[in-house]
């Protein structure tokens, strides 16, 4: 009777075993290009008392969150992915191009520009396909807004056979599915933070504003001459020495030492190239009241100057700022894209050729306790515009910033950005 049960037994574990290893090797499949975030705890916000004058204090106070495991992208999500998203979705008859821009059918929030649309756009649409415009198969998709990002989660849910996270009709993030989605606020800083802790880091990889790691305003990599938008492949910062034989690049070097940017969880590009996408509505005092597990956002958004509530974008970008804007804590309404120097429009009518994203896979979402945006707190003290204004209970500036915002602090739009332009005027388009 024992050896029988015993036998039963192995048979038993044998076949879970089978099954399993053949979960794991579905799991592999699923994750290529994706790096497993550990469930954690960390301090978030601004550990190096920056103060932003479009909208101080929005980094603080300090608090610690809790966050489940979850998959992240190495990478943004490239063009070529995104092109091929719009043509299987063209096939489907979901989406339509109205005057260059792409949308849901019979829908009015737009997905994406197409160069008819946006010069910068490296979508192109002859009516019938979509194609990869200029050989920038691998850079990050650009051009993008929230709700094309929302749509590309869901459609890659569907590929892999995981049930979708976002309502088209109501946009709204079901935070209990383990489908694809965009990172929340939390979610994106505990992975761009690679895991390190005490001390907590201003950037990615460190606290040394390193050019040679990332494509941001100061760096001379080869990809920033030509047309915009100046955007490089994704993962180019990695230590090697790039040639352009292998790239095909614009500018006149015929090699690039790059150093390594990737962070201590593998993850490239969280820092400058582009902005990218947070899945919550940007809440300027958020941080006073948000959940310390797990935290959804927000159930809606502090109005910008024209009166409208914007999400939030994290990583900073090619463009402008000081920096990229790319400290690993700073977080931007996507009001503020700065001036674009081709139209001359600023925000909210500015440029998104600075604007991407990359998705998340959480872990046994289904799992958790019912997550549900955070109804919208009044914080004494920190109430005023949208920086918060004086008496928004905001820091002092740091040592030899200006008070009066001017071209040395991070403005996403003010005077440091404003210089930007005239850089690229210098180098104009070919």
């Amino acid at each position: 009777m024992k050896t029988g049960l015993n036998s039963a037994l192995r048979s038993a574990f044998a076949a879970g075993a089978l099954a399993l290893g053949q979960d794991c090797i579905l799991a592999q499949e699923k994750m290529s290009g994706f790096a497993l975030i550990p469930a954690g705890k960390f301090e978030m916000g601004d550990h190096h008392g920056f103060v932003d004058p479009k909208h101080g204090s929005d980094e603080t106070p300090l608090h610690a969150v809790s966050l489940g495991a979850f998959h992240m992208g190495i990478y943004d999500v490239t063009t070529r992915q995104y092109c091929e998203f719009l043509n299987a979705v063209l096939g489907q008859r979901m989406i339509e191009v109205r005057k260059g821009g792409v949308y849901l059918v019979g829908g009015n929030d737009l997905l994406c520009d197409t160069r008819a649309s946006s010069q910068c756009s490296r979508i192109g649409w002859d009516s019938k396909v979509f194609a990869v415009l200029d050989q920038k198969e691998n850079h990050p998709m650009v051009c993008v807004r929230w709700h094309g990002a929302a749509v590309y989660c869901n459609w890659l849910s569907a590929q892999k056979q995981l049930p979708p996270c976002y309502n088209p009709a109501t946009w709204d993030c079901d935070f209990n599915q383990s489908g694809f989605r965009l990172p929340t606020e939390p979610e994106w800083e505990y992975a761009a933070r690679g895991g390190q802790q005490n001390p907590y880091y201003n950037y990615p990889w460190g606290n040394d504003a390193d050019s040679t790691k990332a494509n941001v305003p100061e760096s001379r990599n080869p990809f920033r001459s030509g047309p915009l938008p100046w955007t490089t492949p994704i993962g180019f910062f990695n230590g090697e020495l790039q040639r352009k034989a292998d790239f095909g690049w614009p500018g006149a070097q015929e090699s690039f030492q790059t150093s390594n940017g990737a962070n201590g969880y593998g993850l490239y590009d969280t820092a400058g190239n582009v902005w990218q996408w947070c899945t919550e509505w940007y809440e300027r005092n958020y941080y006073a009241y948000s959940p310390a597990t797990n935290a959804p956002g927000p159930a809606t958004g502090s109005p910008m100057p024209d009166g409208k509530p914007y999400r939030c974008m994290r990583g900073g970008s090619w463009f402008n700022g000081e920096f990229g804007h790319s400290r690993v804590s700073n977080r931007d309404p996507s009001y503020f894209r700065g001036p674009d120097p081709i139209t001359r429009l600023t925000d909210p009518d500015g440029p998104w050729f600075h604007v991407g994203f990359r998705v998340i896979l959480p872990v046994n979402a289904e799992s958790r306790p019912v997550i549900k945006p955070t109804p919208v707190q009044r914080i004494p003290g920190r109430e005023g515009g949208p920086g918060g204004g004086p008496g928004s209970g905001g820091r002092r500036p740091r040592p030899g910033s200006r008070p009066d915002g001017g071209p040395r602090q991070d403005s996403r739009g003010g005077a440091a950005a404003a210089e930007r332009p005239t850089q690229l005027e210098a180098q104009p388009s070919k």
